[in-house]
């Protein structure tokens, strides 16, 4: 079991799991997204894949990574994590994949063997915060892999839980807390919960969202933590693009806005598209992906607004 007095756990003070036992509550948006916005010439981000899936590597950043081989190396036998730098502006990445779902038959075995993840993945993961000297640190984790969770809720510092209105998504929430609750009573984890988010919401709903987010600070009551302000809203349009063009929301901005100025220009000089124009201009579902944006602008801020306020009251 790994101990509070554990020397790398300095080096891990800025590790934020994004986490939910339920899927499709917007764990890889969130943490693809916030990691994009906070990144930028002075500060480095290092985001985590750490989702058999890999969606985070694949479908949101675009990157043919290593399919979690590094990840998992680094867990069974504390290799060296293979970092790959900049795959944006200052943010780097470890990739996801197939190779992490072997997690789970390891720790079947792990006391004849030996094998500790969380020893493990605190060491590996000091180490490249260290050479990275990272502003943030963000880890994307998949809801199915109960002793890879763990893992991660042993060794990261900060906790965000995304969820939907969805009474599924919702019951995701409980069965985090509960884990949540025994890595910090029963394993001394440092983890602090930061908030629940509201994904995918209707920002017209006002009346809805209200309730959701007061039965979920009723949840929370004596966490010490309550729900983000910010609500992530729902646009389908701006989903499917980020996604299938690879985009983060700051990236569909400009390329939408660049579609719509060349659209005008073609309709000025021609008077009509020619047919491979609108193939080209359909690539783009999104119109307005502005106000989607925004919302991860402000969860950005209020994300490091609360972790900057637990810093200074850890001092």
């Amino acid at each position: 079991m790994a101990k509070r007095n554990d020397p790398h756990l300095s080096a891990l003070r800025r590790v934020v799991l994004i986490a939910n036992q339920k899927g499709g509550v917007g764990k890889t948006s969130i943490t693809t997204a916030l990691g994009s916005l906070v990144a930028d010439g002075s500060h480095r981000v290092l985001i985590v894949d750490a989702d058999p899936q890999g969606n985070a590597t694949g479908s949101d950043l675009g990157v043919v990574g290593d399919r979690g081989r590094s990840l998992m190396m680094a867990l069974q036998y504390g290799e060296p994590l293979q970092v790959q730098r900049d795959v944006r502006p200052g943010l780097d990445l470890i990739c996801g994949g197939p190779f992490l779902a072997q997690v789970g038959a390891l720790t079947a075995t792990a006391s004849q063997t030996g094998l500790d993840l969380v020893a493990n993945l605190r060491k590996t993961l000091a180490q490249a915060c260290a050479a990275g000297g990272y502003t943030l640190v963000l880890i994307d984790s998949g809801p199915g892999d109960a002793p890879l969770l763990d893992a991660l809720l042993r060794t990261a510092r900060y906790l965000i839980v995304p969820t939907r209105d969805d009474d599924a998504s919702l019951e995701g929430v409980e069965l985090l807390a509960r884990r949540y609750l025994m890595a910090k009573e029963r394993d001394g984890a440092i983890l602090q919960l930061l908030g629940v988010v509201l994904f995918d919401a209707n920002p017209r709903a006002t009346a809805r969202n209200g309730q959701v987010l007061e039965d979920l600070d009723s949840m929370l009551e004596g966490s010490g933590a309550s729900c983000f302000k910010t609500m992530i809203r729902s646009d389908r349009a701006a989903a499917l693009d980020l996604r299938a063009a690879h985009l983060t929301p700051a990236e569909l901005v400009d390329a939408t806005a660049n579609a719509s100025k060349a659209r005008l220009a073609r309709l000025s000089r021609a008077g009509r598209h020619r047919a491979d124009e609108d193939e080209v201009e359909q690539r783009l579902w999104s119109r307005d992906p502005v106000p989607l944006a925004s919302d991860y602008q402000s969860l950005a801020r209020e994300l490091l607004g609360r972790v900057a306020a637990y810093e200074r009251t850890s001092a």
